[in-house]
């Protein structure tokens, strides 16, 4: 190693949130890597590591981060403390000794137990062999479905900069546009690969020297020997060696906050910075915290921010957009009609096709119905009554959600599925199972489900 590099592995960020997670991570021992000239002057002590081997990212909506590398786990695990977060972890790459249970004919998939709470599906096409009941079988963790593991028998072997392929070709990454370069890497993998192999390369690889890049595919190879190895003196089910994990975190109204206040430890941060930053104010909120940072009164100018956005806020007959996000990572979003805003209430009018269902209260919509939906900043549910043609009110449910952020043209909100259904003089709390299910499966934290179910018990005595 040089003098002066760190080989310790980083985390490189980007996005919004930067300041914030990386005094997080770094308050925690973690280290950054190729930090923004923002982060550079932010952190005037802070020493940075020379390589990465894991990166976070907005959501395109900026309601959110992707991680994804080694270190994954550990940020995950940080993460974790702050209550209204909401996880998806994608594992992918997990080398796995698994036992063959049985070929089903019609799918022509063979079943494989990895051990796991569900099956893995390998396609028939990609195996060689005799399918035999109790077989061990090396197999890779493609992707997981709602109710099987994809498998493959192509593995893929996972590097810092290169990604070998078996049965594969090479490929370099798109944002590799020298010719010399592609023609040197192509080069390298045509020397080095093994017969049936193929590389793929990451965009650091066209920075790196051809002995780094030859030392790593040695290695890489090296490691698949120690597998096939172990795969060859076990007899159990078992995982051989662990993949990459990617993990998807939506943040709420409450989360935001957080990171506000550990973006406010180490730079000028006004109230609700990133609530705004996720609305249409990120100039305004870059050229006020300047202004702050020249020692201007940050009380007067976070009073004045507070008085703009109220111009900016939504009127009536104005459209409205309503994002549910789901916990399990979609999201729904509905457009209405602004008809009524009281004590910071907003109703939201929205028409129903004939014969919509509505979810929730397991209810069809007649012709000419339609819902009205309440929102008010903070609220933890949103409120929607189905009314007739004719202005009949039909039936009432709430759906339990995290705070909800109302902004200038939209709302956002986590929806928990947890409901109150009021229909037909009949009070029901739905999806309580489902609600722990989420627990279970490590999405929602146990206090964000308790306080839920608590929301929609209090609602439920009080419209007795």
């Amino acid at each position: 190693m040089k003098k002066g590099e760190n080989n310790m592995q980083g985390v490189k960020i980007r996005g919004i949130y930067s300041s914030s997670l990386t005094r997080l991570l770094t308050k925690n021992k973690l280290m950054i890597t190729e930090p923004s000239e923002n982060i550079k002057s932010s952190f005037p002590k802070l020493k940075f590591a020379d390589k990465y081997d894991t990166t976070i990212h907005d959501f395109a909506d900026k309601s959110g981060i992707v991680i994804k590398g080694e270190q994954t786990e550990s940020i995950k695990n940080l993460i974790e403390k702050f209550d209204n977060a909401v996880f998806q972890v994608e594992n992918s790459g997990d080398l796995y000794l698994g036992k063959i249970k049985k070929l089903d004919p019609d799918t022509k998939n063979i079943h494989v137990d990895l051990g796991l709470s569900k099956v893995g599906l390998l396609p028939l096409k990609d195996y060689w062999g005799f399918v035999k009941e109790g077989e061990k079988i090396l197999v890779q963790l493609k992707s997981e479905q709602n109710d099987h593991f994809l498998l493959s028998t192509k593995i893929h072997l996972f590097g810092e900069d290169v990604v070998l392929i078996q049965k594969g070709f090479t490929k370099i990454s798109s944002n590799v546009n020298d010719r010399e370069t592609i023609e040197r890497l192509n080069k390298i993998a045509d020397e080095n690969c093994q017969e049936g192999w193929g590389a793929l390369y990451k965009s650091s690889a066209s920075e790196k020297k051809e002995s780094e890049l030859v030392d790593e595919i040695k290695e890489l190879y090296k490691d698949y020997d120690k597998i096939k190895a172990s795969f060859e003196k076990e007899k159990d089910i078992k995982i051989l060696r662990k993949g990459l994990m990617t993990c998807y975190v939506r943040f709420d109204k409450t989360v935001k906050e957080e990171m506000d206040k550990l973006r406010n430890e180490v730079k000028p941060t006004i109230n609700g910075h990133h609530s705004l930053k996720t609305d249409i104010f990120a100039n305004i909120v870059d050229f006020s915290e300047n202004l702050i940072k020249e020692k201007l009164n940050e009380g007067k100018i976070n009073e004045a921010i507070k008085k703009f956005v109220q111009t900016k806020s939504a009127k009536i007959d104005d459209l409205y957009i309503i994002n549910e996000h789901k916990v399990t990572g979609v999201t729904n979003f509905s457009k209405g009609k602004i008809v009524e805003i009281k004590d910071e209430v907003l109703k939201v009018k929205k028409f129903l096709r004939n014969g919509s269902i509505i979810a929730g209260i397991n209810m069809t919509s007649d012709k000419g119905d339609y819902l009205l939906t309440s929102i008010k900043e903070n609220s933890g549910f949103v409120k929607n009554e189905l009314y007739s043609s004719s202005d009949v009110l039909k039936a009432s449910y709430y759906v339990i959600t995290t705070p909800i952020e109302v902004h200038s043209r939209k709302a956002e909100m986590i929806n928990l599925d947890l409901a109150v259904s009021i229909a037909n003089d009949k009070k029901e709390l739905l999806n309580e199972e489902l609600l722990q299910s989420y627990v279970n499966q490590g999405l929602i934290s146990k206090k964000l489900a308790a306080e839920s179910v608590k929301i929609a018990k209090k609602l439920i005595k009080e419209s007795e």
